[in-house]
């Protein structure tokens, strides 16, 4: 049985299929592709250390199998493998591409493209991390998604295709590992997450602009309200996970409903992304 990081590591696309992309895709939108794999690989190799796994493989206790022998739960090690297959994965193709296409990969795309995988670099310990785990996991798959909406170059579409295969488990069991790293949530440690959740929130929704900024430069539509809602709905999902009387205080914080506040608008979120 072949392993799912082989398949990804081992996309292959027709030489006559990447001619004729070449052929009838404009110079702007193959600069904006170029771009946009340049994004994927600093953001997915900024996101591997995002699960401290050390911490949970000296935390996690064995279990005893019916045949005697101890077993050690694997969980984030897999998803170690995993995390660190899909970031070779987007360096390969980013090299195919500049290889392939050295004229729109020779334009130089806005240091602020990389913003989004410098906020996921920088936590101070592994609460930050986890935290940031979480809203990536709700960000990147609504990019991840638009990418594949927007650009038709075909290794993206395949590669795209065959993680998305995976992404739903392998998304559960980010949020799940990274509920655990956070345990319970009391006192200053509820205050610190819930305070981290909304500026990591706010802050992933202005670093991803540039993204999406070289896409309509490129003269492609972008649709930022469809993809806003997306990242609305699954961060409130993975905060749902949380478990324990913290989540009312949390949801409440990031509708912008604290105390003292008025409450926002449901397009509040739509406007960070668009303005």
């Amino acid at each position: 049985m072949r392993r799912l990081d082989e398949e990804i590591l081992e996309v292959r696309v027709p030489s006559e299929v990447l001619a004729r992309w070449a052929l009838e895709t404009p110079v702007g939108v193959q600069e904006a592709t170029c771009a946009a794999l340049a994004f994927l690989v600093e953001t997915e190799h900024s996101a591997t250390t995002l699960l401290p796994v050390p911490r949970i493989l000296r935390s996690e206790r064995a279990t005893l199998d019916p045949d005697g022998f101890l077993r050690q739960p694997r969980g984030a090690v897999e998803h170690y493998r995993l995390r660190s297959t899909r970031a070779m994965a987007w360096m390969d193709l980013f090299i195919f591409f500049r290889e392939r296409f050295p004229a729109p990969a020779q334009r130089h795309a806005p240091d602020s493209l990389y913003a989004l995988s410098r906020l996921f670099s920088r936590h101070e310990d592994e609460l930050d991390a986890a935290v940031g785990l979480l809203v990536r996991e709700s960000v990147m798959p609504e990019i991840e998604d638009l990418l594949g909406r927007t650009l038709t170059y075909p290794p993206l579409q395949a590669l795209l295709k065959r993680m998305r295969d995976n992404d739903p488990q392998r998304s559960a069991d980010a949020r799940r590992l990274a509920v655990a790293v956070l345990g319970e949530l009391t006192g200053t440690r509820l205050w610190r997450v819930r305070t981290r959740l909304i500026a990591t929130a706010t802050r992933v929704l202005l670093a991803a602009k540039p993204l999406l900024d070289e896409l309509e430069r490129g003269g492609l539509k972008v649709d930022r309200t469809r993809a806003a809602r997306g990242f609305a709905r699954r961060l409130e999902e993975a905060v749902s996970e949380i478990p324990g009387a913290p989540l009312e205080a949390i949801l409440r914080q990031l509708a912008g409903t604290a105390e003292g506040e008025p409450p926002k608008s449901a397009g509040s979120v739509e406007s960070t992304y668009n303005d």
